[in-house]
């Protein structure tokens, strides 16, 4: 599966692209939050010391990333159609 996420993407640049992402971070027990090595700890780095699949972590990242913007078109559509 094609991910939309870079795995070289750091940890910071993630989560300051996409904070919905805390609560998956959370989740995985990830200590990442407010760690000094988030600003340069890329995905791969994560995935390795973590010892997850990358490929699923990566999966997972998109997942909540594609909900939260397929919850807005939702959003965005139905607010349209009220406002017709």
């Amino acid at each position: 599966m094609k991910t939309r996420i870079s795995p070289e993407i750091t940890v910071k640049e993630l989560l300051d692209r996409h904070p919905e992402l805390l609560k998956l971070f959370m989740d995985l027990g990830l200590l990442c939050l407010g760690c000094p090595a988030e600003a340069f700890h890329t995905l791969t780095d994560i995935a390795r010391e973590y010892h997850l699949d990358r490929d699923q972590l990566l999966q997972r990242v998109d997942m909540v990333i594609g909900n939260k913007a397929a919850s807005q078109e939702r959003l965005v559509h139905k607010t349209m159609g009220a406002l017709r």
